[in-house]
């Protein structure tokens, strides 16, 4: 009896010690668009659709909502979400990166974007 309870009791620590060991960090793919990504979405309180950022993109005449192959982003942001350690600017002239601009410090959100006078004019996005 004594025997059989210790390898049982063994069998409970190698699993549970296996469970542990499989467990790791959190990929973008578990958990969708927020993870370590600057994510700006086409509506107010993130809502609608949304484009995923983990480095700057000085022309956002080319780069397409998440799931689309029609839309493109520019001037389309309404609010984002910085999951990044980084600052990340915005301007409404892409390539040059200049005019009207918006600044996102690392990890905040910001639900809608008329209060800072940026609503819809996203054109560019850089990492600083």
């Amino acid at each position: 009896m004594k025997r059989k309870l210790g390898v049982a009791m063994g069998i409970a620590v190698l699993c549970a010690g296996g469970a542990i060991g499989m467990t790791g960090p959190a990929s973008a793919a578990e958990t969708g668009a927020q993870a370590a990504y600057f994510v700006l979405y086409e509506n107010d309180n993130y809502g609608g659709r949304h484009a995923n950022f983990s480095g700057s993109d000085v022309e956002l005449n080319n780069k397409y909502w998440s799931g689309s192959t029609s839309a493109f982003a520019q001037n389309g942001g309404s609010s984002m979400i910085n999951n990044t350690g980084s600052y990340v600017g915005l301007w409404d002239k892409g390539t040059s990166c200049t005019g009207a601009s918006y600044n996102a410090k690392p990890n905040t959100k910001d639900s809608d974007f008329s209060n800072n006078d940026f609503d819809n004019k996203a054109s560019c996005v850089k990492f600083l």
